[in-house]
């Protein structure tokens, strides 16, 4: 064990920041070129590890608040890259969420229940006292519910044209985003003693808000070039491919 955990802190660390230094090259590089699809890989399979090894490292290690709410964060981007990822797989395979396999399913109903027992755990905290860490448990928590309950719904249900793009981008970008929080968050001890606490809550809550508008922004544009026929998202004239698989 005296080897166990410290091994663990380094890969966990490690891999966390390979996933924050390679997770920038799919988003700047050419879509479904082999850098984007190689690098994004990596990324998925680091942020499995960091999700691994986080809640391997809150079970062997003494109880704490803190490591338990960067679990539940763990988790979320685990979840988020790994439905990114299967996004493309299953549009390979010619199947959706609406014909969805036992791995998807069963991903998507542990995720609720972790997401439910996050926002009850905030719930609790909040009725002991209101607090930083109640804040933090109930936000994501509610974000973590609201990307897994979506799924959940889709399960059997027709999907819009093109879901799996919008699927894998979004994603792919939110796993990033609660990958980037969590940096954050950690680095945050650093702030001098005295600093309010509504500025680290801001460290938390802030990327979440600024990266959901870029991803509603780029929503956007890509809808718009799709209602339009846009060459990069027709998938009806032989003449305008689809864009490659991003995977």
């Amino acid at each position: 064990m005296k080897t166990l955990i410290p091994a663990l802190l380094i890969t966990h660390v490690a891999a966390g920041t390979i996933a924050l230094l390679i997770g920038l090259v799919p988003m700047l590089s050419k879509k479904g070129s082999q850098l984007h699809n190689r690098t994004g890989r990596v990324y998925v399979w680091c942020m499995t590890y960091v999700a691994a090894s986080a809640i391997l490292l809150f079970v062997f290690q003494p109880f704490s608040l803190f490591r338990l709410f960067l679990t539940g964060v763990a988790v979320f981007s685990f979840y988020l890259s790994t439905t990114g990822y299967r996004a493309v797989l299953l549009k390979r395979a010619k199947r959706t969420l609406q014909t969805p396999s036992a791995f998807d399913r069963w991903l998507t109903y542990l995720t609720l229940i972790v997401s439910v027992g996050m926002i009850g755990f905030g719930g609790f905290l909040m009725s002991q006292s209101a607090s930083f860490m109640s804040i933090l448990f109930t936000f994501f928590g509610t974000l973590t519910l609201v990307f897994s309950s979506r799924d959940a719904w889709q399960f059997g249900r027709p999907t819009v044209q093109m879901f799996w793009f919008f699927q894998h981008f979004t994603r792919m970008a939110g796993s990033y985003i609660a990958a980037f929080t969590a940096f954050l968050v950690n680095n945050g001890r650093m702030f001098p003693a005295g600093t309010p606490e509504w500025v680290s809550l801001a460290s938390w809550i802030a990327p979440s808000f600024v990266g959901s508008v870029l991803i509603f922004r780029t929503v956007a544009y890509y809808k718009a070039k799709l209602a339009g026929n846009g060459p990069m998202l027709t998938t009806t004239a032989p003449s305008k491919p689809a864009p490659a698989p991003l995977h």
